[in-house]
């Protein structure tokens, strides 16, 4: 299931030009595994995700302010 979560970041980052806030994306990527898969997926779940990513260098967490995070496709 990890392996589907990290395919949904990527798709609606490359989607939406590379750039998306947290908030949107988790929210783009529950709405999709959903639709297509009836699978629900957790705050905790897509962080851990977007760790991994991040530690591979696909994506690039920046903060804007306290509880705003973006993410930056690394790849294009």
């Amino acid at each position: 299931m990890l392996g589907l979560i990290y395919t949904e970041i990527l798709y609606e980052l490359k989607r939406n030009d590379g750039v998306l806030g947290e908030r949107e994306l988790l929210e783009a990527v529950r709405k999709n595994l959903a639709d297509h898969y009836q699978l629900e997926i957790s705050e905790k779940e897509l962080r851990k995700a977007l760790l991994a990513l991040e530690v591979r260098g696909l994506v690039t967490l920046s903060t804007l302010k306290k509880n705003m995070r973006v993410v930056k496709l690394n790849i294009r």
